[in-house]
Order: structure tokens, then sequence, then C-alpha cells
């Protein structure tokens, strides 16, 4: 592929606004948290095919999250590591499912969805007999939930008690003056909200609000596909911690104020909540603030604040896990807990997946099936109904555990003795009458 034509390219502008590259560009930034190398690929391919791949990249790059534009190299970087590629074929993808095993079959789904778009685009390199192949391949979903399952104590939800250990721990840590602001606002959000990370650093000061019937956070929707900042949910908090994120929008305020040193008290509202720091600092008096605040480059990268979540219990020694071990702070665990928390309470799936933000409800089901109660009540309504069995079984007192057995039925599964001649179900018009006898 000649690199001069590329670089007659114009601008492919990414998703998320605010960034932009040429083809041939070395790296792609994406958003102010993604970017991507993708002629290290490219150039281990037949120069045939890098100009269809690049193409197809720049397209999901313009029309999809960073993150999954990501995840597409990263399969090719993986793919092409794997086998040397002429043409992508059946025998390709048949390898690289292979290479994937079943646990990571799924991410069959996002490369069938790229070479769909590469061979539509016109672009030599993608073979009909692999479109055939990936349509042959059963692909799994992915397992979500195997620490809920689990329940992992070192990456399924906090029980109760640990969860007010911490919580305690960080208002603590807060008051020693150990921690940051932005931090502690971080975890009891995470603990209250259950929210993505993705989602916590995309706020802005002025969906914090409050209104005669209490405080809330207008939280933006992720992972569906939204552009940045374009749908959102609203979500009730307390008004200690409307005090607490309203104290540092103001200390964000200071520091671009002390940056460009003017008054910026008619934006002051478009701030990013959790705000970059070292980015802050960087601008300058004469750059465009209303350019700047428009897109996310102002707000805290979610690599560094999960960091910083990370190191807490190392630094701080919060040694509260059922193995006796440094219990282990990630966002992913707050979420798992609220799941859980909210189960155990007798929510609804539906009402679970409000609560986490889920696009349906088949992630939030997990927490309800895994709910050590709803385990309990099952133990206990079937313990009456084996019981009386098992004892008649072993030959123990047969008439009276038949009389047991026979109660449990008539009064458990709608049974009713109508004329003490037999038993009727008016629940099934297809059932048998049968002796009660």
């Amino acid at each position: 592929m000649e690199t001069c034509k590329l670089r007659k390219e114009s601008l492919v502008f990414a998703k998320m606004q605010g960034y932009s590259f040429k083809l041939s560009d070395i790296k792609w930034q994406l958003d102010k948290e993604n970017s991507i190398f993708p002629h290290k690929i490219a150039d281990k391919m037949p120069e045939s095919m890098r100009i269809g791949y690049l193409t197809t990249l720049a397209y999901f790059s313009a029309e999809y999250s960073a993150g999954y534009t990501k995840n597409i190299n990263q399969i090719f970087s993986q793919w092409l590591g794997m086998i040397d590629i002429k043409t992508i074929d059946a025998n390709a993808v048949y390898q690289l499912n292979v290479n994937l095993g079943p646990e990571k079959n799924y991410k069959l789904n996002s490369i069938k969805k790229f070479l769909t778009k590469w061979k539509k685009l016109g672009y030599v390199g993608v073979e009909t007999s692999a479109l055939t192949m990936l349509e042959k391949i059963k692909v799994k979903t992915n397992l979500t939930g195997e620490a809920v399952k689990r329940r992992d104590p070192n990456s399924g939800p906090l029980t109760g008690e640990e969860l007010e250990i911490v919580l305690e721990i960080i208002s603590n840590l807060l008051k020693e003056d150990k921690i940051p602001m932005y931090l502690y606002c971080y975890v009891i959000l995470l603990a209250t909200t259950g929210r993505r990370p993705l989602q916590l650093t995309s706020l802005k000061a002025k969906d914090l609000i409050r209104t005669g019937e209490g405080c809330f956070l207008n939280i933006p929707k992720v992972k569906q596909r939204k552009d940045f900042r374009s749908e959102f949910s609203l979500v009730s908090i307390d008004d200690c911690l409307y005090e607490k994120l309203t104290n540092l929008i103001d200390m964000n305020q200071k520091n671009i104020e002390d940056s460009v040193s003017q008054s910026i008290g008619h934006i002051k509202y478009e701030l990013p909540i959790f705000m970059d720091a070292k980015k802050s600092v960087s601008i300058q008096s004469d750059q465009s603030l209303n350019t700047i605040i428009a897109t996310d480059f102002l707000h805290m990268k979610n690599s560094f604040i999960s960091r910083k979540l990370n190191a807490l219990t190392t630094k701080f020694n919060i040694g509260l896990s059922r193995n006796n071990e440094s219990v282990r702070l990630n966002a992913r665990r707050f979420r798992y807990t609220l799941g859980s928390r909210l189960a155990k309470e007798g929510a609804s799936v539906e009402v679970i997946a409000k609560a986490l933000d889920h696009k349906s409800i088949n992630s939030s089901g997990i927490y309800v099936k895994n709910s050590p109660d709803n385990v309990h009540d099952i133990d206990m309504k079937l313990h009456s109904f084996f019981e009386p069995l098992s004892k008649i079984f072993q030959g123990s007192d047969s008439t009276q555990n038949k009389k047991l057995f026979t109660e449990y039925v008539l009064n458990s599964f709608g049974f009713t003795d109508c004329k003490h001649k037999h038993i009727e179900c008016f629940t099934c018009k297809n059932f048998t009458a049968w002796s009660s006898k």
C-alpha cells in the first residue's frame, strides 16, 4: 500500500467529539482513554489487504465506541500473531475460533460485524467463505456474573459487613485528609449507584441537581452505542454526598481559574466533576475553554481513578477479606454488591436492571438466581416435600408420612378433595383425576 495515497486521505472524525486522525497516522487517538496503532497490524498483512483493514477500522472508529474499536484491533493482533494470513477465508476464521477457545468464542461476534463491513465496502481481503464459516460456528454468549455465582471473596460482591467497614474507613480517611475528595466521592457513588466508571467520569457539574424533592445526579448512559453524554438517568443521592460533590466542583473551578488567570463562573457547570488535574493546569489562557469542555479532554481517565481505588487497600491496609487477605476493591465489585443487596431485599429483576442501568434484564437475573436468601427459601420449601417421602422409602411410619405428604401437596399446589373421592387440579385442563386413597 502506497503511503503517499494515504496522506491524501481526509480527516476521519472519531465517535468521541474532538478527536480525529488520518489513515496514514501511526497513532489514532480515539478518546481520552483509548488510542490504537493500526499500522502495526496492517503491516503484517499482504499489501492488497492493508487499505481494506485500515478503512474498515476507521469506519468503526467513527461509528462505534473507542473501546469497541480497540478490542477489534487487539483481536486482529492476536489473529495475525497466530497464523500467516494471505487472505481471510474459512480456514483463517476456523483457526481463530480454535485459538479463542470456548471461553472467548464470543469475540467472533465483533469479528463477524467487522468482516461483513469490510466486504460491503468493496475492499479485497475477505472471502465469502469466511462469512459462511462465521455463520456456521456456534458463538457462545459472553459469560457474565461468574464471580456473583461463586460469591468469589476476591472478585464477587462484598458482604454487608465488608461494605460497611469499607465505607467507614473511606470516611475516616477523608476526615484525616489522607485521601483526596474526588476519590471519596467516587467510592461513595460506586457503592450507592452501582454505575460503571465511564459513567461517573463522564459527569459534569451541571448533572448535580437539587430540587424541592431532594438531591439528584443525572448520570450519562454508556455501553449502549450512545454518543458522549446523549442520554441520562436520574439517580437520587443524599445531602451529604451532594455537599461533597459541590465542594469538589468548587475545587475544580479554582484549579482552572488559577491556570488561565481569569474567572470561569459562566462555564463552571460545564466542567467535569471528576477532572484530570494535570490537564487542567496545562490549559493556556488563550485556549478556547468552550471548545475544550465540549469534549472529554478534561475528564479523568478511568484507568487513573481505577488504579487509585485499587491501591487503597494496600496503602491503608484494609484487611477484611473472607480469605484473610487485603480486600480487593474495584468498580465491578461495588456493582455486584448493589445488585446482590437489592436481590436480597426482594427487588424484582426489572428493578435491579434499572438500578444498574442495564439495557435488558438478561444480566440482572444473575443476582436473583444467586441470592442466598432465595436458596434458603427454596431449601425450606423442598424440605417439607422430600422429608415425608424420604421416610416412606425408609419404611418409617408409612401411614403417617403418606398423610403428611398428601397434606403438603393439597396445601401447596392447589389440589382439592372436591367429593371426597378424588383430587382435581383446577389450574390445568389436561389434568387426569387420581385417587386420594
